[in-house]
């Protein structure tokens, strides 16, 4: 039998631990694949409007990709040579020569390098199509990018994915040539140490995480733009230093609770888990941080991608409004002509005169009476009440700054109208404006009904605007957007004393999801890639200490112990070590997005919480699937990796 038939029933033979590493490598060739087809696409090359920063976006999509796949396979491969170190030494006694030895490793890591690629290409190929047809209803390209995989596409993702296998085969058998046979041999029989607390560690672990949490959680923007970098590594590091220390120090605690410590169950699991805690710390530390890292970056797009969208309706709550002088010829009327040419229906109206005043001389603002204020459905469905003091006003500002702003005390303020002025005392709102945001006047002032009409018809004739609104149930639908369109290259003036001055917030919130939702798009696929690298890790621990659990088990039913009690131990053990790690990567991201939200001016908390349960979803399904094979392999059922 030559070496490469031997490799290939080696690979067979142990193929329950090349599982993940495979099914990994293969989605993140395929993610590469497709995305170089897009950065590669001819059309988008000839410039699509806003082509070049897709192609910009995708190009680093696919290094970041590129340099977690390498890491991956680095670690991953190296790990795989060293947990079958018996192996390699019982062929060398067989006969087998160094150099025979390292052309076998070489073998086995080429054949699964080829499926790897065929694999991933032959499922790229397949999901090319749809991709093209995803990312152009995103860009909302006036038709679909044809499908296209040309030459340099195939040859840069085989030159990238075949220069890492390369590099990665290579490394690995660092530690095979530098090891003689008995060492070889003996590489499982090394006898454990048992697990012993660091007082140390565990207190520098404390202080760098939770120095690093205190510093995500500075109320200043400023504080927070600077510790970016330094919280960061902070926080890795403490990480990797606490798990460890922590993990040991519950089991120890757990062990002197007698109570709990002596039954079945809770004392097999403990016993052994110590030493599983020991081994297993790095890549559960590991594993942390990337789920931190995963949970943080696509908590962060989905939560601009949300406020951008949400500032949209701030800025403009409305559908449609025409704004105007009041003593020009209404422009109502090509409006609605135009709804119902779209054969849109059941609009509501609202029509306001009105003028604009300066406060304090040196802001301008619209006037709105205050029912028109409490009539509007805005963003924030919250109506505040006027300042219980004589002259009460409100001053809403064209963006939201509610969740950090704390002093909503009335301030004495002078507005001017027409030459007249009147002596306010004026509260901040930030919940959104109730009529469309009007280029130059930025903000609106709410005034008592009585009061604001007595600046309305104090005002000069010609100062006065009439500000007509629109609201449409379903604003998103493709009828809306073709109105807008229209109108607004039938008004194209700036401001309303130029002509009638249309506004909608569709523009802007249609861009917002073109861009947004194409940096979502890109940033889950690359998340999944480092999601999937990271539960492989997990999963290759899993399997490389399956020979040693065997044997485990194996004493463990000699003396008496049923297959049922066994199964729960199995169980208990596992949902540690793959539970423990989003556990805490969740409360790292949690402290992130809080930073976030301080950015932001307002709290994006619980979109990182949506984000992290959708991944608690995969990350399940992902440990179900993996356990289920794992306990039938350490069980004795047909799929024996080794």
């Amino acid at each position: 039998m030559s070496l490469w038939q031997i490799a290939a029933r080696n690979v067979w033979r142990n193929r329950g631990r090349y599982l993940a590493y495979l099914g990994s490598a293969a989605f993140a060739v395929m993610v590469y694949f497709i995305y170089t087809a897009l950065a590669l696409h001819p059309d988008l090359q000839e410039g699509y409007s806003g082509a070049w920063g897709v192609i910009r976006g995708i190009r680093a999509a696919s290094v970041v990709i590129a340099v977690i796949t390498f890491y991956f396979l680095l670690i991953s491969n190296a790990a795989f040579v060293r947990s079958r170190k018996k192996e390699f030494g019982l062929l060398s006694l067989m006969g087998l020569s160094r150099k025979q030895l390292m052309a076998l490793i070489l073998w086995e890591s080429l054949i699964i390098a080829l499926v790897a690629l065929a694999v991933g290409l032959g499922f790229g190929l397949l999901f090319l199509r749809l991709f093209f047809m995803a990312i152009s209803v995103l860009l909302r390209l006036p038709e679909s990018l044809p499908f296209h995989a040309g030459p340099q596409v195939w040859a840069q993702t085989l030159l990238v994915f075949g220069t890492f296998f390369l590099v990665v085969s290579l490394y690995s058998l660092r530690d095979v040539v530098r090891s003689s046979v008995i060492d070889l041999i003996r590489a499982e029989r090394k006898p454990k140490e048992t697990p012993s607390f660091s007082w140390w560690k565990a207190l520098l672990g404390l202080l760098l995480v939770g120095g690093g949490y205190w510093w995500a959680s500075s109320p200043s923007p400023q504080a927070v733009l600077l510790g970016v970098v330094p919280v960061t590594a902070m926080v890795t590091v403490g990480t990797v230093f606490l798990m460890r220390e922590c993990g040991i120090a519950l089991l120890g605690w757990l062990r002197r609770r007698e109570g709990f410590y002596y039954r079945t169950t809770p004392f097999l699991t403990v016993s052994q888990l110590g030493f599983k805690i020991q081994e297993n710390a790095r890549t559960m530390a590991n594993t942390a941080v990337a789920i931190a890292v995963i949970l943080t970056a696509v908590g962060t797009i989905y939560a601009l991608f949300m406020v951008l969208a949400n500032d949209a309706l701030i800025r403009a709550p409305h559908a449609f409004q025409v704004a105007e002088p009041a003593g020009a010829g209404s422009a109502a009327g090509t409006v609605e002509a135009e709804l119902r040419r779209q054969g849109l229906e059941n609009w509501v109206r609202r029509e306001l005169v009105t003028v604009r005043g300066d406060l304090d001389g040196d802001v301008s603002v619209l006037l709105v009476p205050y029912s028109l204020y409490a009539g509007v459905e805005r963003v924030s469905q919250e109506v505040k009440p006027l300042p219980e003091v004589e002259g009460g006003a409100l001053l809403v500002y064209p963006y939201s700054l509610g969740a950090t702003t704390t002093d909503w005390s009335p301030k004495p303020r002078e507005l001017s109208v027409s030459g007249r002025t009147f002596s306010l005392a004026v509260a901040p709102d930030y919940g959104g404006l109730p009529v469309n945001e009007i280029f130059t006047t930025r903000y609106v002032l709410v005034l008592p009904d009585d009061l604001f009409r007595e600046a309305v018809d104090g005002s000069a004739p010609e100062d006065r605007l009439r500000v007509t609104m629109w609201d449409v149930a379903d604003w998103r639908s493709e009828a809306v957007a073709e109105a807008v369109d229209a109108l607004a290259v039938r008004f194209p003036g700036e401001e309303p004393e130029q002509g009638p001055f249309f506004s909608s917030p569709v523009p802007e919130y249609r861009e917002t999801v073109s861009s947004m939702g194409f940096a979502l798009f890109v940033g889950i696929f690359v998340s999944l890639v480092f999601f999937a690298t990271s539960c492989s890790l997990l999963y290759f621990r899993l399997f490389t200490e399956l020979e040693e659990d065997r044997r485990h088990f194996r004493r463990l039913q000699e003396v008496g112990v049923s297959r049922g009690e066994l199964r729960r131990v199995s169980l208990s053990q596992t949902q540690v070590i793959f539970f423990v790690p989003f556990l805490v990567g969740l409360v790292h991201s949690t402290f992130a997005m809080k930073a976030l939200s301080t950015l932001l001016q307002r709290s994006v908390l619980h979109y990182g919480w949506l984000v992290a349960l959708a991944y608690l979803g995969l990350y399940v399904l992902y440990y179900a699937v993996t356990y289920a094979f794992y306990w039938r392999t350490l069980s004795g059922g047909s799929a024996r990796p080794a």
